[in-house]
């Protein structure tokens, strides 16, 4: 049975993203190393709470293994005194890999009829977007040889960062449709920030637009997710978890 979060866990992860943010903005660095982690660390604790009574199905694993790479990338990424750029790429992308086969097997489940002309029509806007960003962004790393080694992961990342959002998109007419969308389209609004902040210009106000379109996207996608899995037409047979 599904469980919404309650007000209390809603008020503790908001809290959390403005205590981090607030370290961040203001080089508070207990405060930013204490509260980043626990933002991806309150939604694992709360499905983990969900699924230790109902069971683990396969959707559910990918999407918890997706959450922990997704906490190592946060881990990497809040680390100033090293570069750890690469590796909270590489976590986050293996994170977007892991939505994208949860929202796929939600697709599969939900026995909806895809053809071509209809995913066209839904991949069309990630399409144009993905090309026109990166249109902008490749001067930056064509002139400096700094980043060109980035260019391709950069490149692979972006594309499958757009996936996972189309993917979401596929999920038409599955419970919590709305908020899973929202939660992946901020994602790409929040990495799409990162990336002009970081390689393009500074973007004012960066802390705070990155990090709570993020906590927002992240909440969206896990809470809209959990409460698809646990409806009684999505548990899967004994079959379909052993293939999945």
């Amino acid at each position: 049975m599904y469980t919404k979060p309650t007000l209390f866990f809603s008020l503790a992860f908001v809290g959390i993203s403005l205590l981090e943010m607030i370290g961040d903005t203001f080089s508070i660095s207990w405060l930013h190393y204490g509260c980043k982690p626990l933002i991806m660390g309150l939604l694992l604790g709360y499905a983990w709470h969900h699924y230790r009574t109902t069971g683990f199905p396969p959707i559910s694993r990918w999407l918890m293994v997706g959450m922990v790479f997704a906490l190592l990338g946060d881990v990497f990424l809040m680390i100033r005194e090293v570069d750890l750029f690469a590796l909270g790429l590489g976590a986050f992308l293996v994170m977007q890999l892991c939505y994208s086969k949860a929202f796929w097997l939600s697709i599969r489940r939900n026995g909806q009829n895809l053809t071509l002309p209809s995913i066209w029509k839904r991949a069309l806007p990630f399409v144009l977007y993905l090309v026109i960003f990166l249109a902008v962004l490749r001067p930056a790393f064509v002139h400096n040889p700094a980043l060109q080694l980035l260019w391709w992961p950069v490149v692979v990342y972006a594309l499958c960062l757009n996936t996972m959002g189309l993917l979401a998109v596929l999920r038409e007419g599955a419970s919590a449709y709305g908020g899973v969308v929202a939660g992946a389209l901020l994602f790409i609004l929040s990495d799409s920030l990162i990336a002009i902040d970081k390689f393009l210009t500074p973007v004012p106000g960066a802390t705070w637009l990155v990090m709570s379109t993020y906590a927002a996207a992240q909440y969206l996608i896990i809470v809209g997710m959990i409460q698809w899995v646990s409806m009684p037409e999505n548990q899967p047979t004994s079959v379909e978890s052993v293939r999945s």
